[in-house]
């Protein structure tokens, strides 16, 4: 079965869906899953979402590895950030509009709320390349940074592929329209629940 969605500037993503059964493709998804984590701007839900449709008997393999390069990129910009954490430190403090009282507030969030933090920018549409960073430079402790890496993104993942295996075009529909919506929310009552409970 193949898709219908359109994209923009196809020429490319067209060739991809086309092989999207292929090896190529799938080494595709996990190299972009890896370097998200670490620097790419654009999220790779899209791409397992397309593969995920086509190859709907693969999805847990898809999602599995696509979750552990996450994960493994993850790592890597924990691991820039606590090598090169004081670089960065320095470098923010020469920014005119950044002061050391908010830096210093980031750092105390993390002091405090560290593991909620990394969980939510794993899972939500936070930005989880600069959480995985950040996370180094404050020296979040690496086994809580992986493990709850590990959940957020295999949630996150997951919820994308059982979506597209479902309900197919539909789903992807759903995603593309509703996904900041849902994973906000979701992010917002974790939360909620976390303050409640600590």
């Amino acid at each position: 079965m193949k898709t219908k969605i359109k994209i923009t500037n196809t020429s490319y993503f067209e060739k991809l869906i086309e092989q999207s059964k292929s090896i190529y493709a799938r080494t595709l998804l996990y190299f972009f899953s890896f370097i998200e984590a670490i620097f790419f701007p654009i999220p790779v839900d899209p791409l397992l979402a397309i593969l995920v449709l086509n190859n709907k008997q693969k999805y847990i393999e898809l999602t599995i590895f696509c979750t552990l390069a996450s994960v493994i990129g993850g790592l890597v910009g924990w691991l820039l950030g606590y090598v090169i954490g004081e670089e960065i430190e320095e470098l923010l403090t020469i920014i005119p509009w950044i002061k050391n009282t908010s830096f210093n507030n980031v750092r105390t969030a993390f002091d405090e709320h560290g593991i909620l933090i990394i969980f939510l920018g794993a899972f939500t549409p936070l930005p989880f390349k600069i959480i995985s960073v950040t996370s180094g430079v404050f020296h979040i402790n690496i086994i809580a940074f992986l493990v709850m890496s590990l959940i957020g993104r295999g949630l996150r993942f997951f919820l994308v592929s059982l979506i597209v295996k479902n309900f197919g075009d539909k789903g992807i529909y759903l995603l593309k329209k509703h996904t900041f919506i849902i994973s906000s929310l979701f992010g917002i009552i974790l939360i909620l629940l976390y303050l409640i409970l600590i």
